[in-house]
Parts: C-alpha cells; sequence; structure tokens
C-alpha cells in the first residue's frame, strides 16, 4: 500500500466516480482503476460497490476511508511542520521581560551577531510571568525570565546573570541623598510598579509584607520609558535594576537594607523538539560573560 493509492482512493470517495477522481487528479480512468484493484487484492475486501451508476462504501471500504483520511492528514500536517522548519532556520525567537530586555538583549544581541552574522534574532517584549506561557505554548523558542524561588520542573534553566533591585528616584527627589532606604520607610512613598504580571512586584510586594507595611502604589505601567518620565518629575519612586537605572545619569540608585538580588535565566521547555538555531543558542548562551 501506497500514500498514492490512498490519495486516490481518497479522491474516488469524495466525488462517487472515477471518472470525476481521474478528471481531479489529473490521470487516466484504468489507472485509478487498476489501483483500486490492486488494493481490493492485497486486502483481500471488496472497497466499493457499484449502485445506479455510483460507488458506494462497504463496511470495509467505510473503515478504509477513515484510516485512509487519518494518515493523509497527518502526511500533509508533517509536511507543513517541516516546511516551517525550513523557513524558521536562521531564526531564533526569544521572549524577554522589558526591563531585562534594557540591559541584557544588547549585550547578547551584540555577541551572537557576530557568531552567527546569518541567524535572525526576533525579541519579544512581555511580562516574566508571561514568558513561561509563551515557552509552553511554542510561541517563542526560547525565554528570558527571572528564576523563580520554587523548583518547576517543565523548563530546562541556564543561568545568565545576577541582577540587584534598587529603589531609584530623581535627583530632585527629596530622599536623592539617603544611602540605603527600608522597606518599612518607603511604605509612605509613591511608588511606580511594573505591571502585574512580573515577578518583580511579587518580590517586592513580598518584601513590603514581611516589613509589616503596604507599598503606597501610584501606578502600575508596562512600560520602561513611561516609568523614568514619571521619575523625572520628582515626586515618585520605581524599583530597577541596577544595571537598567544606572544606563540613566538622571536617577539616583538607592540600595535596599534587606537587598533584592534576582538571578536571569534562559529557559525552554522540556517536552518540545528545537530547532537546531535554538540549540545553537543555547550553546552559545553558555559561553557569554555578562554584566
Amino acid at each position: 500500500m501506497k500514500l498514492l493509492q490512498m490519495k486516490y482512493f481518497q479522491t474516488v470517495c469524495r466525488y462517487g466516480s472515477i471518472t470525476k477522481a481521474a478528471e481531479e487528479l489529473f490521470v487516466s480512468q484504468p489507472t485509478i482503476s487498476f489501483c483500486i484493484k490492486e488494493l481490493e487484492s492485497e486486502f483481500g475486501v471488496r472497497l466499493f460497490h457499484r449502485r445506479h451508476n455510483r460507488l458506494q462504501l462497504p463496511v470495509e471500504g467505510a473503515y478504509f476511508l477513515d484510516k485512509v483520511n487519518y494518515i493523509l492528514q497527518s502526511v500533509d500536517a508533517l509536511a507543513v511542520q517541516m516546511k516551517n522548519m525550513g523557513n524558521n532556520r536562521n531564526h531564533v525567537k526569544i521572549a524577554v521581560p522589558a526591563m531585562i530586555s534594557t540591559f541584557l538583549f544588547p549585550q547578547i544581541f551584540n555577541a551572537y551577531s557576530k557568531t552567527y552574522p546569518e541567524v535572525e534574532l526576533e525579541m519579544l517584549e512581555t511580562g516574566s510571568l508571561q514568558v513561561r506561557k509563551l515557552v509552553d505554548a511554542s510561541s517563542v523558542d526560547l525565554g528570558i525570565t527571572i528564576r523563580d524561588d520554587v523548583v518547576d520542573d517543565t523548563y530546562n534553566e541556564l543561568p545568565l546573570v545576577s541582577t540587584e533591585l534598587v529603589f531609584c528616584v530623581s535627583r530632585k527627589h527629596p530622599l536623592a541623598d539617603r544611602k540605603q532606604i527600608s522597606f518599612k520607610e518607603l511604605s509612605d512613598e509613591h511608588i511606580i510598579l511594573f505591571k502585574a504580571d512580573s515577578y518583580q512586584n511579587i518580590f517586592i510586594k513580598r518584601a513590603f509584607s514581611e516589613a509589616g507595611v503596604e507599598p503606597n502604589i501610584m501606578l502600575y505601567s508596562s512600560q520602561l520609558y513611561t516609568i523614568k518620565q514619571f521619575l523625572s518629575y520628582g515626586n515618585v519612586g520605581a524599583f530597577l535594576y541596577r544595571q537598567v537605572a544606572e544606563m540613566d545619569k538622571d536617577l539616583v540608585c538607592i540600595p535596599l537594607e534587606q537587598p533584592i538580588i534576582q538571578d536571569i535565566a534562559l529557559i525552554w521547555t522540556k517536552n518540545g523538539n528545537l530547532y537546531s538555531d535554538s540549540e545553537n543558542f543555547i550553546q552559545f548562551a553558555k559561553q557569554l560573560k555578562l554584566d
């Protein structure tokens, strides 16, 4: 039994006619008739009955058609998948939280493009919690996010760099001269946080809770630019990664008395298959020295 024979059989069933099937497939009627006879001879069953000049399926033919449809659909799906794999060559799509992408992705891109100039990196900025969902759904090849303090066997993780959350204000803010600050003191300050789907918020709110106080959250935002604009007014503060804050000379970084150190990792699912370009990226990332 061959795929071509199954295709001929399926087409005859669709039209109920060898003549119409031959026209559809651009082959002769004898070719299709011979194909059907070969299948019947191989299986030892009748696949068609002729009634009122139309071919009808007996039980054996109906059963065979059901299996043929499944097989041909699987073959078509496989062909599409393989073509997609071919189209995705020289392309790696990575989900990255916005604040991490600001300081980390340029370093990665600069080093990677020198080693693999033919490969296109696509960065999808999103919330840190959303990164894992995108990896799960195979919407991206890889993710870069905060390593959770709960072990998750769903993902492979490759540690990339550690970073520290600091409280940031403009130079005209009343707290700008502080060398250190506690979460208890910050409960009286207007604070901007990244939007809810971020690991930063989980750690920050936990720290406030452990200090026995509630944060005075004025705004949630997903845009680093927007947060910096608000900071420039001098009456609010925000928690940023030290590397991000130090990129802006108008901001002052105030270390926290209870430091929040976060590890950033490259993640990919254990259950899926990786394209060769993604595997190469992982091997490349293992050699990276990031700041």
